[in-house]
């Protein structure tokens, strides 16, 4: 029987036994977690019973975002077992990204950025977001400026294996990073609203979701018994697959 796992992340997700156990209990153990640190958050914030900051899903290194960082370093350690056994070079790239992504997100280089950039470029408050949102905004445009030559000039240079590999990982970073930049904008917008609660959620528990399917499906490659194998179905440029 031909392995599946190299098929597209949107016919993995959909098509009859593509579901083994293994990959199955950890995908539902990565999302049940992510749930339970929702429930947790909304337990902190309408109960006495949670009281501590660090419950809350938006706070910077809170409970919820070491749980993150976790998924980071379990993202990174499956590309580089699966980089180990078929050396794509495209793999260290993405281990790069998200290593990246982790650091950002630790050290809260975001952040920082956006704060000098406000002092810098002297950024007022626009639209309800702050001149420090809009630096943050500016940081995550250079970025993204910045990654998208390097991911093209690989992905044209790489193997069919690499390409249908890279072209997953990209569609669940633009999905982490629409909720990580658009998702704080508009919890920025609605910050002491009666939907500020709901705004954290959609933004923190957005790229809780993604970044676990994201561990899911890095540690399901790296952990297949035949990672090169080929369908049929990714023949050709796997961009289009999802067109």
């Amino acid at each position: 029987m031909m392995n599946d796992t190299s098929r597209p992340l949107s016919a993995t997700l959909v098509t009859p036994g593509t579901w083994t156990p293994a990959p199955v209990k950890l995908l539902g153990s990565l999302i049940g977690g992510d749930l339970v640190f929702m429930l947790l958050h909304w337990l902190h914030l309408h109960s006495g019973v949670l009281g501590s900051e660090l419950w809350a899903i938006d706070h910077d290194r809170g409970y919820a975002e070491m749980f993150q960082y976790l998924k980071y370093l379990g993202v990174m350690l499956a590309l580089a077992r699966l980089f180990g056994r078929i050396r794509l070079p495209m793999l260290l790239l993405w281990i790069g990204v998200y290593g990246f992504l982790l650091l950002d997100d630790s050290m809260r280089i975001h952040e920082r950025f956006g704060l000098h950039m406000m002092a810098w470029a002297h950024l007022d408050d626009f639209g309800g977001l702050r001149g420090r949102d809009l630096g943050e905004l500016i940081y995550a445009a250079l970025g993204a400026a910045a990654l998208a030559p390097v991911l093209v000039l690989g992905y044209v240079r790489s193997s069919p294996m690499a390409r249908a590999i890279s072209a997953d990982l990209l569609l669940l970073l633009i999905a982490l990073l629409l909720f990580a930049v658009g998702g704080d904008a508009i919890h920025r917008l609605l910050s002491g609203t009666a939907l500020d609660a709901f705004a954290a959620i959609l933004e923190d528990g957005g790229e809780m979701l993604v970044l676990s399917i994201t561990c899911w499906y890095a540690a399901r490659y790296s952990g297949s018994s035949d990672p090169n194998a080929r369908m049929s179905d990714r023949a050709g440029d796997p961009v289009r697959n999802y067109l």
